[in-house]
């Protein structure tokens, strides 16, 4: 399994935009933390950055844990917050950006 930053982004970025469940996201980092556990077949790019990937993939396993019924422990806040402390500079590079591009206005000119 390759696993990279912008994928480990990306992953926090889709529960924030709900495009993926927090559920969905936990068993993501589930399977990327059994490969690495079971198997050692876990490659990680740049491998430079593995502790970043790394520290994102764990805060995504269990970004579903629930502190009562229907109230999760991590609010999005919090999500965005472990994005940018784990993830550093791309993080907050793409936070920056619009999640959807927005619409050109354009005007002609006629005589």
């Amino acid at each position: 399994m390759h696993i990279d930053l912008q994928t480990v982004c990306r992953a926090f970025e889709d529960v924030l935009n709900g495009s993926m469940s927090r559920e969905q996201a936990d068993r993501w980092a589930y399977a990327v933390v059994q490969q690495e556990e079971e198997a050692g077949v876990v490659t990680h790019a740049p491998a430079l950055e593995r502790e970043r990937i790394w520290a994102g993939v764990m805060y995504l396993y269990g970004v579903d844990t629930m502190k009562a019924p229907g109230e999760y422990l991590h609010s999005e806040n919090d999500i965005r917050a472990a994005m940018n402390a784990k993830l550093g500079e791309i993080a907050e590079t793409k936070a920056a950006m619009p999640l959807r591009p927005r619409p050109v206005a354009v005007a002609t000119l006629s005589r």
